[in-house]
């Protein structure tokens, strides 16, 4: 058992049998557990009326601290190396989650341990997973700016509270997110590219063993169709092979190709973007004509709910996101 005993409190290290670790870690130094991707998350159950956490941060990462469920503090990690205390608001056993709101870019955590007062326990792993590919919609950027006018910020982008998030929640499933802002399917600085690494910014190590997800939502157009529309018989090459590399991995998951909810049909002006894509990923989904392949629609972001940063879904747009997939996948998978 990875516990060392402190006085009273116990120090547990990060890859400690009782911990889970969701999402993509590079545990090659198991007092070091690296990540980068949105809404990695570190489930612990502990027991006392706090608890420590040291980390070590490159960059300007932000962590969502969620106590029995309801997301308390924000965590702000100075860089370098640092001890946190975290309040779990009373004495007593609590389930914990750290939760990652920040993107690969923004900066990389590593975990060195953890200083538990009153013991620690098995932390619970959900059943099912659900694996989104996406972009800076995904990651959920600027869902908590303050309209469309502010520019990115860390501060302001919070993966928890994205519809891929959302959506895992209702489903009672664990979230993988796998998404950078501004990637695209095809041709370049594209997701396919980094989709296997464990840290996206590094080429090694790949990722191995990961948990069979129920399904995966592939969601990836808006880049792609930002200037001008692509080529069809290219950009839908390219995503039906990303399609087909999923399935190879993962031959029972079901595909989500997902459209929305920032594209429109007047920008780029006479590009009719929205209907281009709708029209290409439908008429791709008939051409494959897979049961395990379904199209989803988000509805266009709307003025009246509020817009986040540069443009992008807000909280509110994010809820209505993650209820229209619930639906679908509830309808479909009978989940």
């Amino acid at each position: 058992m990875l516990v060392l005993s402190l006085l009273s409190a116990l120090v547990v290290l990060p890859t400690d049998p009782r911990i889970v670790l969701v999402g993509r870690f590079d545990r090659t130094d198991p007092a070091n557990v690296a990540c980068q991707w949105s809404a990695s998350e570190v489930r612990l159950r502990v027991q006392g009326a706090s608890m420590d956490a040291t980390l070590e941060e490159t960059g300007r990462d932000l962590w969502q601290i969620v106590v029995d469920g309801q997301p308390r503090a924000v965590l702000t990690p100075h860089t370098g190396v640092g001890e946190y205390r975290i309040d779990l608001g009373g004495d007593g056993v609590h389930d914990v989650s750290l939760v990652k709101r920040t993107e690969a870019f923004v900066g990389t955590t590593r975990f060195r341990g953890f200083t538990v007062p009153g013991g620690i326990f098995q932390a619970t792993a959900r059943t099912k997973t659900i694996e989104f590919v996406g972009d800076s919609i995904t990651c959920g950027y600027g869902d908590e700016g303050a309209s469309e006018k502010a520019h990115f910020q860390p501060e302001t982008e919070n993966a928890y509270v994205s519809y891929a998030s959302l959506t895992a929640r209702a489903l009672d499933a664990d979230v993988r997110l796998i998404a950078w802002s501004g990637r695209k399917m095809w041709p370049d600085n594209t997701m396919p590219e980094v989709y296997d690494r464990v840290l996206p910014t590094q080429g090694t190590p790949l990722v191995e063993n990961e948990p069979a997800p129920v399904a995966v939502v592939v969601a990836l157009a808006t880049n792609d169709f930002a200037r001008s529309n692509p080529d069809e018989t290219a950009w839908t090459g390219a995503y039906e092979t990303f399609v087909r590399r999923v399935w190879g991995k993962y031959p029972l998951a079901h595909v989500y190709v997902a459209l929305g909810s920032m594209m429109t049909d007047d920008y780029p002006p006479k590009n009719k973007a929205l209907s281009s894509a709708r029209g290409q990923l439908t008429r791709m989904v008939s051409r494959i004509r897979d049961p395990r392949l379904h199209f989803v629609e988000f509805d266009a972001q709307r003025m009246e709910d509020g817009i986040g940063s540069d443009w992008h879904p807000n909280r509110a747009t994010h809820r209505k996101m993650a209820a229209r997939l619930t639906e679908a996948m509830k309808k479909d998978l009978g989940l």
